[in-house]
């Protein structure tokens, strides 16, 4: 990385408030879950449904939905700009979640991921007949989390954001697939199902993408 790390400039201390870019608008790679082959996720803008998010949906760490406890904070509100997807995040004032907090706000958190279910999906073959890419034409996000390896690297704090499009942030090409399930995740996700006899759910789970990073 080059340059200087911009405090992020939307933070309200008091309210513990954030305003964050959650998903870039930017195509991410995927793996297909029957071939094990990568593909590009794109999302249609048209498509976007950001109902959820503005009706309170969690703030997560990680993606984990592991109880109460796992739960960060809300999203008090969703909205678009320029392409770009953007939230304003609200965090928990418990003892928990002050390490977290500081984190964001010395600039060390500055990546987010969201957790999203795709609604309608058309697809694009190559010549071979390998998928190339897929474009969710309605997808609806339902949580946000903190992600230190994000898909989209375009995630970010909007003090940092504001402080890349000033030329003051650069970073070198960043490997994107980090979120990607390899096939290790997958039979894990295979194996931790049918430990606990769900094994039709966790193959729900492969069919739909869910990250395990």
């Amino acid at each position: 990385f080059l340059g200087a790390v911009a405090t992020p400039s939307t933070i309200n201390s008091d309210q513990r408030t954030i305003d964050v870019v959650f998903y870039s608008g930017q195509p991410v790679q995927r793996i297909d879950a029957m071939t094990g082959d990568p593909y590009l996720l794109a999302f249609d803008p048209q498509g976007a449904d950001l109902s959820l998010l503005n009706s309170g949906a969690p703030v997560l760490d990680h993606h984990m939905n592991g109880g109460a406890t796992s739960q960060l904070g809300i999203i008090q509100r969703a909205w678009t700009d320029g392409g770009k997807y953007l939230a304003q995040l609200k965090f928990s004032k418990r003892p928990a979640i002050d390490g977290i907090w500081q984190d964001l706000t010395d600039g060390i958190l500055a990546h987010f991921s969201m957790g999203v279910e795709l609604l309608s999906v058309t697809e694009q073959r190559d010549h071979t007949g390998a998928l190339a890419q897929k474009t969710a034409t309605s997808w609806r996000p339902f949580e946000i989390s903190t992600e230190p390896l994000p898909a989209d690297f375009g995630t970010t704090t909007l003090g940092r954001a504001d402080a890349r499009e000033r030329g003051n942030y650069m970073s070198e090409t960043t490997n994107t697939s980090a979120n990607v399930n390899t096939a290790e995740d997958l039979a894990a996700i295979r194996m931790i199902a049918r430990r606990v006899n769900l094994g039709a759910f966790g193959e729900d789970l492969i069919a739909r993408e869910t990250p395990m990073k």
